[in-house]
């Protein structure tokens, strides 16, 4: 009989399974390089590391190696730059849309154990953070105050590491506790502590452990409003994460249970749904933003220009349903617009596994009942009869929307109607310009 206990969690960080050693013939050293003077640093050879453990690395050797950058030396400072500087050739190009314009080489690799030289060097610059990577390429790179923020970063993220792969407290209060130490620690080293410690509990999120996301949630809260920005980008995404964890089982010779541990990716199907309630717990402020993000993330070109076409209705539904439960009557003309900029897709999932595009018919439609679904309650609550003009319109659009429309019309105005003529005359009786719907 196999026992299953979760230990610890971490944020994805793209773990990649290859040799854990330097690699030969890099220059690679354990000590700097010596030159003499001021030389430029793209003169010399770019350090190549070859690791399997991302997270390890970030809490245990990059923290040591930023350490170096407030050394009296500046060959201390040449040798944590040459880790990614000069920057490798990245895998691919990509267009202001996000689109691969040009293919460099293959990326994830196919084999792991097997890489070319460029691959060893994306994976040797993808150890490090992007924003430590951006310090060091910065012309500032070894100016005092890039170099003391450096260092602060490699104490963060000797914090993180250790905040990551303990082993939780028992007493739910003591671990409440620590979670708050731990976020008090982060928020000393200011804005770059502050947005370190937002993005590792919007990872938390994704923890399947509800006690971790609550706690997440109550730090994220108390962070207030620098935390609404991540929070609306991070609800465009699904999160997946590792976690640590032990199997049992009883040995048939010793009578004794044997302990294994391994890594395995998992994800919080309420993740979306986590993030939108803190952006409501943080109150009406986060509304600007989440009205920002459906004004803004439109990506189609071509026939389908300034739409948003795909599956992605998903996540709009999150933002949606967040502002009908603010009500805030600001957000009107953003769900309004709705209607007509999304376009909803649904495609057949055995010709994606083929690597094809294939619209599903049945699917699609069924998306598009859900989605307008949605925005016919969340125009339920925005306390202005003006929303009377998309709600007829929606409901026009599908007689299967009547109940949905009927509890909308009730909410909004306090009035009952039992059809679509009722409501048209209820918007004119409030003086609703019913053109256009």
């Amino acid at each position: 009989m196999k026992y299953l206990t979760i230990l610890l969690f971490a944020a994805t960080v793209g773990l990649c399974a290859c040799q854990s050693t330097p690699s030969a013939g890099n220059g690679a050293g354990n000590t700097p390089d010596n030159k003499e003077g001021d030389e430029d640093v793209a003169d010399l050879a770019p350090i190549v590391l070859e690791r399997s453990d991302v997270q390890r690395f970030r809490g245990t050797e990059m923290v040591n190696l930023l350490e170096r950058m407030q050394s009296q030396e500046r060959d201390d400072w040449v040798y944590v730059r040459r880790h990614v500087h000069p920057a490798p050739l990245p895998p691919a190009e990509y267009d202001d849309y996000g689109r691969i314009t040009e293919r460099n080489y293959d990326w994830p690799p196919r084999d792991p154990d097997d890489l070319n030289e460029r691959q060893r060097q994306w994976m040797s610059y993808e150890l490090w953070p992007d924003h430590i990577r951006g310090l060091l390429h910065a012309e500032d790179w070894d100016s005092d105050e890039s170099r003391l923020r450096l260092a602060n970063y490699g104490r963060m993220y000797a914090l993180l590491h250790e905040f990551q792969t303990r082993q939780a407290h028992g007493s739910a209060t003591r671990e409440t506790e620590y979670w708050r130490q731990f976020a008090e620690s982060m928020l000393a080293y200011g804005k770059d502590g502050e947005e370190l410690l937002v993005a590792n509990m919007i990872v938390a999120l994704s923890n399947p452990l509800e006690d971790v996301c609550q706690r997440a949630q109550d730090i994220l809260v108390q962070v207030g409003e620098p935390a609404i920005e991540p929070l609306c980008a991070a609800m465009w995404t699904m999160h997946r994460q590792m976690i640590a964890a032990w199997e049992e089982e009883l040995d048939p010779d010793t009578g004794r249970r044997v302990r294994t541990e391994f890594f395995k990716t998992v994800g919080n199907p309420n993740y979306n749904r986590y993030i939108a309630d803190t952006l409501y717990r943080i109150g009406p402020r986060a509304v600007g933003q989440v009205i920002l993000e459906l004004d803004n993330v439109v990506i189609a070109e071509g026939e389908h220009k300034g739409k948003f076409v795909g599956p992605g209705w998903r996540y709009r539904k999150f933002f949606i349903e967040l502002l009908g439960r603010f009500g805030d009557a600001r957000a009107l003309p953003t769900l309004e617009a709705e209607i007509d900029r999304v376009i909803v897709q649904e495609y057949d999932e055995k010709a994606l596994a083929e690597g094809k595009v294939r619209i599903d018919p049945r699917g699609t439609d069924d998306a598009n009942f859900l989605f307008h679904d949605h925005l016919i309650q969340a125009l339920g609550q925005m306390r202005k009869p003006e929303a009377l003009r998309p709600i007829i319109r929606l409901w026009k659009m599908d007689e299967f929307h009547e109940n949905t429309a009927i509890a909308a019309v009730y909410k909004l105005t306090g009035k009952n109607v039992r059809n679509i003529a009722d409501a048209r005359a209820l918007a004119e009786a409030r003086g609703v310009d019913l053109k256009g719907e």
